[in-house]
């Protein structure tokens, strides 16, 4: 009887322990910005939470770096193109003067999907391509797999090139308390989980 009440006691403090602790929350999104100095970045947020099929549309928000280097990976590249839709003939892109995002109406003129990093059109080549006499910018999605080109607003043309790339995917691990200070950084981008 002693011992069934010793674990008893044993088993309902650890699940006093347990309930009292406070877990950490975990979010993802892609980088637009990021300042080395004040080790901040600004990243929208994926509200579908699907590696495959992300939606970034989640607001932008800002994250400060741990203090330990130890829980941070490679530094972010930040990138102002969001996010593509093909079906609605849109790119979303981050402005960096009004700190939010704009969805552009494009035409895609050209669309080839299937395209891996390997493949001759890509490989070894630097994008965006912008030709300012057409008004078109030519860029490569990895994780589409696709090489497009899509006519962009006149009054967009004279943007920087990185308007156009797609910034580094990241995730950040933080507490509710402190909800912009990441605990731990990971460069989804940049890191290959598979390596050993």
């Amino acid at each position: 009887m002693r011992m069934r009440n010793v674990i008893l006691t044993l088993v309902l403090a650890l699940s006093l322990g347990l309930t009292a602790c406070e877990f950490g929350q975990v979010e993802q999104g892609r980088c637009v910005a990021f300042n080395p100095e004040t080790k901040t970045l600004l990243v929208v947020l994926d509200v579908n939470h699907d590696q495959r099929n992300p939606h970034y549309s989640g607001g932008v928000h800002e994250y400060t770096l741990p203090a330990d280097p130890s829980e941070i990976g490679p530094l972010p590249v930040p990138g102002g193109r969001v996010m593509f839709d093909l079906e609605k003939s849109t790119v979303t892109i981050f402005n960096p003067e009004t700190k939010a995002l704009e969805v552009l109406n494009v035409q895609f003129t050209d669309v080839e999907k299937g395209i891996k990093r390997t493949h001759p059109k890509v490989h070894g080549k630097t994008f965006p391509i912008i030709d300012k006499d057409k008004m078109s910018v030519t860029e490569y999605s990895a994780r589409l797999q696709a090489l497009v080109t899509f006519t962009i607003p006149a009054d967009k043309i004279d943007l920087p090139p990185a308007t156009w790339e797609a910034g580094d995917e990241v995730r950040m691990y933080y507490k509710e308390n402190a909800k912009h200070q990441a605990l731990r950084f990971m460069n989804i981008t940049r890191t290959n989980i598979f390596k050993k």
